[in-house]
């Protein structure tokens, strides 16, 4: 295929951790239901406050909530974004061939 690159046929699909084929490693699946998730819950909070938790508080405190709660569950789902990225794919070597 290329000149002076070696492709070994036999391990080329198989990861060296798991010994599964690279499609089996596990998809993001798991990351984007839980993401979808995440997203539904904030907004069931935020309609869930405003209904009933943000009467005695100003417009100010009010806002200041929705982008406090919005940043903690953006901090959340990023940081099992990590949690994920570094579990399937922390071992690579970029730049390596």
């Amino acid at each position: 295929m290329y000149p002076g690159r070696r492709i070994d046929l036999i391990n080329y699909a198989y990861s060296t951790e798991t010994a599964q084929p690279e499609w089996r490693r596990g998809g993001p699946i798991a990351p984007i239901v839980a993401t979808m998730l995440g997203v539904i819950a904030w907004l069931v909070f935020i309609l869930v406050y405003a209904l009933y938790w943000s009467r005695g508080f100003s417009l100010f405190q009010n806002v200041i909530v929705t982008i406090v709660s919005l940043a903690i569950a953006a901090l959340l789902i990023g940081l099992m974004w990590v949690v994920w990225g570094t579990r399937h794919y922390g071992s690579m070597h970029w730049g390596s061939s």
